[in-house]
């Protein structure tokens, strides 16, 4: 009989902490509200990221070389839909600069017409820089070990590009001098520990505007954010 009211007093002890635990949480999930979670509980801002990319070309008409650089910096603003931060969602501004090997110049006329290097005498070392507005969205979970899982989409709006190359070894730059699409736009996945990311990211739209149609496909390494 005694052992049967102690049983019974720890069932019925255990039943109201789980109550009381449970009341807790509802009061906890309805006072929290993610609009209103100050920016320096955060835990990453700012992300820097760098990188390569391929070249994809949807046609013959443009060649360009596999392997370009891009790099950039962020800041993020985070929603986060949990006081333990599992999951959040991210919307972020930042800088954005592209650099492209190409094998050929684009014409200085309005059609922007592109030339392979073997039609060209003396040409070498053709390469476009192309510095854009990206505006990055996320959607984010934390797992407790620390590992992360970032599923985003990114706007970029390109500012401005330089074409360099040097016909028999004198040097040339030409500012916006080539016609790169007013919009890129695309999916991203960001996988990492703590504040270290492996990145990949692939544009839907074409770099460059019709008819020279050519994606990128980009991946690196990104830190914070």
């Amino acid at each position: 009989m005694k052992q049967f009211l102690t049983i019974a007093l720890l069932v019925f002890f255990s039943s109201v902490h789980l109550v009381a635990q449970e009341n807790e949480e509802k009061q906890t999930k309805i006072k929290y509200n993610p609009l209103k979670t100050p920016v320096e509980d955060q835990d990453d801002i700012w992300e820097v990221y760098f990188g390569s990319a391929f070249l994809m070309p949807r046609s013959n008409s443009i060649q360009a070389n596999k392997l370009a650089f891009n790099a950039g910096l962020n800041y993020f603003y985070e929603l986060n839909f949990s006081p333990q931060k599992r999951f959040s969602a991210a919307i972020g501004l930042g800088y954005n600069f592209q650099h492209l090997k190409i094998k050929g110049l684009f014409s200085e006329n309005n059609e922007n017409v592109f030339v392979p290097s073997g039609n060209i005498s003396g040409l070498s070392n053709p390469r476009i820089n192309v510095h854009s507005l990206r505006i990055p969205f996320e959607l984010r979970l934390k797992l407790p070990s620390e590992f992360k899982v970032y599923l985003g989409y990114n706007i970029m709006f390109p500012l401005g590009n330089t074409m360099k190359y040097e016909v028999n070894e004198e040097e040339f730059n030409r500012k916006n001098g080539v016609n790169i699409s007013t919009l890129h736009h695309g999916p991203s996945l960001r996988i990492g520990y703590k504040d270290f990311f492996l990145f990949s990211r692939f544009q839907f739209s074409s770099f460059f505007e019709s008819p020279h149609n050519l994606n990128l496909f980009s991946f690196g390494i990104s830190l914070g954010g």
